[in-house]
């Protein structure tokens, strides 16, 4: 890392802003002019991406659905994701006062948005059978197709499961498909126009960028909750996939980490990790109903009894705050991910975390800043990353859970509750960031530039599809070897699919370079 860089929360944002803006003309000089004044933009918000998931995975009461107009709805299959061009969902079939409808969805945050994007002056989308919005614009109750067809409209802010607070704190639009460009980004010539050194300079101010905003969202839990609570939920939340992240973070405040503290405080250190797999267990209502459970191999029978135990002196102080039923615990997710794995992983690290003479935040903490970052090589660096991976690494050999994925279910080869690439999947995105909150909490400037130094030389994590997607968009994979070998660096190519495509991968029209070129033209 540079050791001139300054890491203030506003020094970071206005570096990237400043990259944003240099990039933005240096595009706007190279492009014909007709291109760059023909192709329409209007600024997507960026929430549309989490409407389109809550849309995907029905995150909504859908005993109570109604269109605006006061129609009955029901939805029997929410339609394939549409990655390309036109409605955001394709051949949904839906129940609108009683009558089977079967065509596409459009989504979106507005309802003015269907206007405003030309929807009603477009054909393709004339098989649109409901349009889904988070909020409405106005009180009229349809929107109209280019056929003149009356389109029914579906406010989904009035029926959301859980609250929207909960789903934009979990969910994560990474999870979510992303196709394959029909072609480059407009910015694409731009980008390998750079020389190397001014093209890191970029990525890497924009994966600062990113890396500030993981830290801005914990600072913001930390106005309701404490330190060690906004750890816990955040690992929590890191267990879950797509939708599966709201019931996770739910569970953290049914049964916050104190509670567990508080509910083990005179058990003896052998019996932590049932008490705190228990309570998980039973307000997650991942626990098996009784007529269902009939196990036949004494090793079941025990884990049972132990968990029934420890639940029966916890239930008085939490029967309140079962979660309801659902089976979204399970959508989409393979058995070696199954929630009680994840959750008995989970027990594990609590008891670490909770650890009265070495707790695992102070270990972390202390190894870290004991390193000279900048003078380690590749070797050295790799050996330390697996040393700290290690601390979050869930072997679960003492764990029902290593060797089964249910309850009563099958007895599997033993396999890691927590393997090395998610812990170190959980070292960056939760620990590191919180690392950083910690140290400007305590105001110790020192450890946080040790911890930024940390980041930069973070190594690369196993690439999504968003970051596949952006290396295309942007660069068509034409870049030097090694560019995005670590992760602070793949992490620009998020911020960028935010900030400057508006999380729009259909096309260029939300493109904020274009914008600002624009703006920048009509002055002049």
């Amino acid at each position: 890392m540079d050791g001139s860089l300054r890491f203030e929360p506003e020094i970071i944002e206005e570096v990237w802003q400043a990259a944003h803006r240099d990039f933005a003309l240096q595009m706007a000089a190279s492009l014909p002019a007709a291109e760059a004044s023909e192709t329409p933009r209007v600024t997507a918000p960026l929430d549309e991406r989490l409407v389109q998931a809550i849309w995907a995975d029905q995150l909504l009461r859908g005993a109570e659905l109604s269109t605006a107009s006061g129609k009955a709805v029901q939805v029997l299959e929410p339609g394939r994701w549409n990655t390309g061009r036109g409605p955001d969902f394709l051949d949904a079939r839906i129940v609108v006062a009683g009558e089977v409808l079967q065509g596409d969805v459009e989504i979106h945050v507005e309802s003015a948005d269907w206007h405003r994007h030309g929807h009603d002056r477009d054909f393709e989308y004339n098989r649109t059978v409901l349009h889904a919005v988070l909020r409405a614009s106005d009180d009229r109750p349809y929107e109209q197709k280019q056929n003149s067809e009356r389109l029914e409209r579906l406010v989904l802010g009035d029926f959301l499961e859980p609250d929207l607070d909960t789903i934009r704190q979990s969910i994560n639009p990474g999870d979510y498909p992303y196709g394959t460009p029909d072609d480059h980004g407009l910015c694409h010539q731009q980008f390998l126009r750079l020389p190397p050194a001014q093209l890191r300079d970029f990525l890497l101010a924009a994966g600062r960028s990113r890396v500030e905003a993981k830290v801005a969202r914990f600072k913001a839990q930390r106005a309701t909750a404490s330190f060690l609570q906004v750890v816990y939920q955040a690992l929590l939340v890191a267990q879950g996939y797509k939708s599966s992240k709201t019931l996770y973070f739910l569970l953290s405040k049914r049964a916050p980490i104190d509670e567990l503290r508080e509910q083990a405080s005179e058990a003896h250190s052998n019996n932590r990790i049932d008490i705190y797999l228990s309570i998980l267990l039973y307000v997650a209502r991942l626990m098996p109903e009784q007529q269902d459970l009939i196990p036949e191999d004494p090793e079941t029978q025990d884990f049972i009894q132990r968990l029934e135990r420890h639940w029966r002196h916890a239930r008085p102080y939490l029967s309140d705050r079962l979660m309801p039923p659902t089976r979204r615990w399970f959508a989409g997710i393979r058995p070696v991910s199954f929630p009680p794995r994840r959750l008995a992983a989970m027990a594990i690290l609590c008891t670490r975390l909770l650890d009265t003479t070495d707790p695992l935040l102070a270990r972390l903490e202390r190894a870290i800043s004991a390193q000279d970052w900048p003078s380690l090589n590749g070797r050295d660096l790799g050996r330390t990353w697996k040393s700290l991976a290690a601390e979050l690494v869930v072997d679960g050999e003492a764990s029902y859970f290593s060797t089964h994925f249910t309850i009563g279910g099958k007895k599997q080869k033993p396999q890691a509750l927590i393997g090395e690439p998610h812990a170190m999947s959980l070292l960056f995105n939760v620990f590191l960031p919180m690392l950083i909150l910690k140290a400007r909490e305590e105001k110790n400037r020192p450890r946080e530039a040790s911890i930024w130094q940390a980041i930069h030389c973070f190594p690369a994590l196993e690439a999504t599809s968003v970051s596949r997607f952006m290396r295309r968009r942007l660069l068509a994979d034409s870049h030097e070897k090694g560019l995005f070998d670590r992760e602070i660096v793949q992490q620009s190519l998020y911020k960028v699919f935010a900030d400057c495509c508006a999380l729009n991968e259909k096309s260029c029209n939300d493109c904020t370079f274009l914008a600002l070129a624009e703006k920048r033209k009509a002055k002049n």
